[in-house]
């Protein structure tokens, strides 16, 4: 386990930034789109 404390965002604080890559290749960080709207949508096939 880490001995990282998990910081969960508050209504009305900014979201953590995090860094994912496109399906080319290419890395995209949330701080890229700040004052935009982002729809992050997440799935896994077990």
């Amino acid at each position: 386990m880490s001995t990282e404390t998990l910081k969960i965002p508050q209504i009305g604080q900014l979201a953590p930034d995090f860094t994912l890559p496109t399906l080319d290749g290419e890395k995209v960080s949330l701080q890229d789109y700040r004052g935009k709207k982002v729809i992050v949508f997440m799935w896994a096939s077990w």
